[in-house]
């Protein structure tokens, strides 16, 4: 069947002006794909033998102490208590800042800007390149020509059922620049199925934290620190709901209450129960099982990484990666190469 030449015009223009974000998106992807690995070698506990941790308002309390003019928005415990507890501050101007925490001592063993801390810095380039709302609607159309690429590119090659093992590969005596491009097709024709699954996850888990332009300003209370002993009071609380499970982080919201997100291994690597505190009433206000969380990154976010099919499944999500960053260089560099092949004939 005759393919219509302008799908693969559209194919590569759509290519070439998103190459460069895809090939960064591809390689923080990459990165956060062993986050937790990263997280344990750049930010190492000094925790002693007993593995003790300090309280939460220690924690809370050493952060506040490194930025005294910012207001606590997250506290992220040690995984797997192998490393420091981390930290995030934010001003009031939206300035963010990370404090590294020992968790056995409470000392702060590093602070500074995003930079500091490269692990959290891939994160926050990869959701919504550090650009607030603006950032996550670049990163959901860079999914959306994903998706737009991977389709229309298997579409444009798929040379029948019974040709499709003669057509994965290049000839060895096939020109460079025609082999170039060959591999190009064959690669994304082979990965095509894992590049559409990140590409539409991936708007699954932005899009919904894109606030709507017709959507009235929230107004939120001017944010307060909670003292020690609320902090610990309201984490005890917290903690008896699920007295069980280990807690993750912890938000710190403006009107003082404090939302506790516990481990739920039951619904996978990143389940989570969560349980929110009121630390000025004492009291538990809300909380959501796992069970009950229909949130559409629930059922994202595991197959974004891979998790769905376990520990073994970020390493096809890897081979994506790295097949992507192939084919965000190969495909401006074939296409460079005949326009400049055009021009000297």
């Amino acid at each position: 069947m005759q393919k219509p030449r302008s799908l693969l015009i559209a194919h590569r223009w759509i290519a070439l002006v998103f190459a460069p974000l895809l090939l960064l998106q591809a390689a923080t992807g990459a990165i956060l794909l062993f986050r937790d690995e990263l997280t344990q070698f750049a930010l190492p506990a000094e925790t002693g033998k007993d593995g003790k941790i300090v309280p939460l308002s220690t924690l809370a309390g050493a952060a506040i102490k490194a930025f005294p003019d910012l207001h606590l928005k997250r506290i992220f415990f040690p995984v797997e208590g192998k490393s420091a507890a981390f930290a995030q501050l934010e001003g009031t101007d939206g300035t963010m800042r990370y404090a590294a925490i020992d968790p056995d001592s409470g000392i702060v063993l590093a602070s500074g800007s995003i930079w500091r801390f490269p692990h959290e810095a891939a994160l926050q380039v990869h959701y919504k390149l550090m650009s607030g709302p603006v950032g996550l609607a670049i990163v959901a159309l860079n999914g959306l020509a994903l998706a737009v690429l991977a389709l229309s590119g298997v579409w444009h090659w798929w040379p029948g059922a019974s040709r499709v093992a003669r057509e994965l590969g290049a000839p060895a005596r096939a020109p460079a620049r025609l082999k170039l491009r060959m591999w190009h097709r064959s690669v994304g024709a082979v990965l095509a199925f894992v590049l559409l699954s990140s590409a539409v996850t991936g708007m699954l888990l932005s899009v919904p934290d894109i606030p709507a332009p017709w959507a009235a300003a929230v107004t939120t209370p001017e944010p307060s620190d909670p003292d020690a002993k609320s902090i610990d009071r309201a984490f005890g609380l917290a903690q008896s709901a699920f007295p069980a499970s280990e807690p993750r982080d912890v938000r710190f919201a403006a009107d003082g209450s404090l939302s506790v997100n516990f481990l739920a291994p039951r619904g996978g690597k990143w389940a989570v129960d969560v349980v929110t505190v009121s630390t000025i009433d004492e009291r538990v206000t809300s909380i959501l099982p796992f069970e009950q969380n229909h949130a559409l990154w629930i059922t994202a976010l595991p197959i974004h990484t891979g998790d769905t099919i376990g520990p073994a499944g970020r390493w096809p999500i890897l081979a994506a990666a790295f097949a992507l960053v192939f084919l965000a260089i190969s495909g401006p560099l074939a296409w460079w190469r005949s326009r400049r092949k055009g021009r000297g004939s």
